[in-house]
């Protein structure tokens, strides 16, 4: 756990619990590597969405065959499953938002890449096309 003490220049982190910091920081490692296989299908959201709906039964033996402890383990598959929930929202609102507009959702994966909340991203990335209507009807035209 990241304890977090308020001090002259803010807040800053003072502990770190350091095999849940480790499984977060693999999890990412993980999901990016999932992501990046998706991106490579003809439906990158469906396949996203396959792999989070079998990961609570192919991971724990997965895990348990490359050596990671049981305690990290149970930290590891809720993060996984997680940022591959946030991968999926990517896709599946850059299909929603339609032609012109990867790079926003690219940005978005970029940011999930380097460490950035998930379900921050994934709530990001869902309300994206919502506000591209919006900013289209107030501009006057449509999509």
């Amino acid at each position: 756990m990241i304890t977090l003490a308020k001090n002259p220049y803010g807040l800053m982190a003072t502990t770190v619990d350091g095999p849940r910091t480790a499984a977060l920081a693999a999890a990412a490692y993980l999901t990016s590597a999932m992501y990046d296989l998706a991106r490579n299908t003809p439906d990158p959201a469906r396949t996203l969405d396959d792999i989070a709906d079998e990961l609570p039964e192919i991971m724990p033996g997965v895990l348990k065959t490359v050596g990671v402890k049981p305690d990290t383990a149970a930290a590891l598959l809720p993060a996984i499953t997680t940022y591959v929930w946030a991968f999926a929202a990517i896709e599946y609102a850059r299909a929603e938002a339609g032609e012109g507009y990867g790079y926003i959702f690219d940005l978005l994966a970029d940011n999930l890449r380097k460490g950035a909340e998930p379900i921050g991203v994934k709530t990001t990335a869902l309300a994206v096309p919502g506000r591209i209507r919006e900013l289209a009807e107030q501009a006057g035209g449509a999509l």
